[in-house]
């Protein structure tokens, strides 16, 4: 998407929205009923649809308008719009609360958006994949992909959707009990937000440096910032019951009963408009401080429970730990040992789910604390140099040109580092130490959500042949060409790595063995068709063997499911090679 496309008439209101959102909204609702033109008609459909999705007090109203917009956009064949509509389309399921079916319609336009969408239109996507995976128990690749989309606008023009992102990164680092860096990030957006007329974000970015605040103790300032969120007028909607929670939560510390009970009764009363997302959990967050506050122990620890209990059940893990803890610390006052130790261990497994996301996620964190500190240091920097002379100022700028230029070449060193400790050269698969590393989690999140997940080792038969005939430089080269072909032949979500020599280690997620069987046939086949071109010759016709485990049936940990896929591998070998085993099921021999 060239910059004369993506600013053309048509996509006009579309183009001013996130920046005045009011105002864009007024022009596409003009142009919507009197435009004679059907793009024109078209983006400024897709305009209003987002307007409700963030800007109104009923997202669900978007839905008609998406609709309109996305057949306009499918009959002129504009594929730029029609993604935009289909990102839109996935946002309201997960507002319907269907974030697993959003993330996947999601995750599979991914691909096509590098392409065809500018890094403002590609921001809306990753942000959406983020909110997803955010909603799907799935913090670590939420901030992956929030990341992701900060890193997309780095060298577009500023606008609220930097803040926007810096705001959902803070979200989600509250929600791993990492509380400096979200409030860093809560806090910067807050700066970048000044200079724009957007009071939705504004209390979003507000709502989480609140919480921050309160998780690393700065309580005065918590209630400062608190103040102004309550002294900003706006009409009731979805999103507010996260700042109304953390509002009553603040308050209440503070001996501001009345005013704690005011956000309750709001916060009940948008729950019952807008039963979706973490409402729920946040309603009954702000009636249990209230309860706690006012001093009757009976209500506050069956409030508690209450917000304890839906905090788990939406995987709300702020929300969960608080409860619990506060639980914990009422019934132990009341020498309940019995039942405080019931609520310490439950505690203790929200928190330590809470301390795997953040490990998981911390490579990313470190990069944007990294560069909210250099952009905090480069600004206090220059505010007290610009008060000297001319020759001063003129220092500065040949130090800011050449900080620049290093902090290109840390970036890029880092991101280097980043990669290489996690792929393999040759084949630029991932290695074992990033298997090592995310097994865990990923059989983790299988067993939370009851699914299935399959490990296969695969090993290309005959391999020895290759390097015995043609040399190791023929064999490197077949095995990079497998290492581009792998994980084009499978699922985004599948987990590809190089094992060691020609073996290789394909983790499935949401896979059974059957379905494991599947995907390694369509696999063996792609192998087959593959041909390598080397010394004038075609190296071709590859085969592996492979054996399959699937989570439970053979194993509960990661050591059993290797072991049993390794013994269904040496199986396969043994019948004859070029086949799929399933561990201890001599029935799934079958040829690729």
């Amino acid at each position: 998407m060239t910059p004369t496309e993506n600013a053309d008439a048509a996509a006009a209101p579309w183009e001013r929205h996130f920046r005045e959102p009011e105002r864009a909204f007024a022009q596409a609702s003009e142009l919507a009923s009197s435009a004679v033109d059907g793009r024109v008609r078209a983006w400024s459909e897709l305009t209003i649809a987002y307007h409700h999705l963030y800007f109104t007090a009923n997202p669900l109203e978007a839905k008609p308008w998406i609709e309109r917009a996305a057949a306009r956009f499918e009959a002129s064949g504009e594929r730029r719009g029609g993604l935009l509509a289909q990102v839109a389309a996935a946002r309201l399921a997960i507002v319907e609360g269907d974030a697993d079916a959003a993330r996947e319609r999601l995750l599979a336009l991914y691909a096509e958006s590098q392409q065809v969408l500018a890094p403002e239109d590609r921001f809306w996507l990753l942000n959406a994949i983020g909110a997803a995976h955010y909603f799907t128990d799935r913090l670590d690749d939420a901030i992956r992909y929030l990341y992701e989309a900060l890193e997309t606008l780095r060298d577009g023009e500023t606008s609220p959707q930097h803040p926007t992102i810096m705001s959902n990164l803070a979200a989600a680092l509250v929600t791993v009990g990492d509380y400096p860096p979200a409030c860093e990030l809560a806090e910067a957006a807050l700066t970048a937000l000044a200079r724009y007329d957007n009071p939705q974000l504004l209390m979003f970015a507000r709502s989480n440096l609140a919480e921050a605040l309160a998780g690393c103790g700065a309580h005065e300032r918590a209630l400062d910032i608190v103040q102004q969120m309550l002294d900003a007028s706006e009409p009731r909607r979805a999103a507010q019951n996260h700042y109304l929670a953390i509002a009553a939560e603040i308050l209440a510390r503070n001996g501001r009963i009345e005013e704690a009970s005011r956000c309750a009764d709001t916060a009940r009363a948008i729950h019952a408009d807008f039963p979706g997302g973490f409402n729920e959990a946040h309603r009954h967050w702000a009636d249990a401080v209230v309860a706690d506050a006012t001093g009757d122990r009976r209500l506050a620890r069956e409030r508690l429970s209450a917000a304890a209990e839906a905090s788990q059940r939406l995987h709300y893990l702020p929300g969960e730990c608080k409860a619990w803890a506060r639980l914990a610390e009422l019934h132990a006052s009341e020498r309940d040992f019995e039942a405080a130790y019931g609520c310490s261990c439950r505690l203790l497994a929200a928190e330590t789910e809470r301390l795997s996301h953040r490990a998981s996620a911390k490579y990313y964190l470190l990069r944007v604390q990294h560069e909210l500190s250099h952009a905090r240091a480069e600004r206090d920097r220059a505010l007290a140099q610009r008060q000297q002379t001319e020759r001063m100022n003129e220092e500065l700028a040949r130090l800011n040109a050449d900080l620049t230029h290093k902090m290109i070449q840390v970036e890029a060193l880092q991101a280097q580092l980043a990669v290489e400790a996690v792929h393999d050269p040759l084949t630029q698969l991932f290695n074992r130490r990033y298997l090592d590393s995310v097994m865990p989690g990923l059989i983790g999140a299988a067993e939370r959500r009851h699914a299935s997940l399959a490990l296969a080792l695969v090993d290309l038969d005959h391999f020895k042949h290759v390097n015995d005939r043609h040399g190791h430089p023929a064999g490197d080269a077949v095995l990079r060409e497998i290492g581009r072909v792998l994980p084009m032949a499978l699922r985004p979500a599948d987990v590809v790595c190089r094992y060691g020599g020609e073996e290789f280690c394909i983790v499935l997620p949401d896979a059974d063995g059957v379905g494991a069987e599947r995907a390694l046939a369509s696999l063996a086949a792609r192998l087959r068709d593959l041909r390598v071109a080397w010394n004038g010759a075609t190296l071709g016709g590859f085969t592996f063997s492979a054996g399959v485990a699937v989570l439970g049936m053979h194993g509960t940990t990661f050591a059993d499911l290797l072991q049993a896929a390794d013994r269904a591998l040496y199986a396969a070998k043994d019948a004859g090679r070029d086949r799929i085993l399933v561990a201890a099921t001599s029935a799934g021999t079958r040829g690729p």
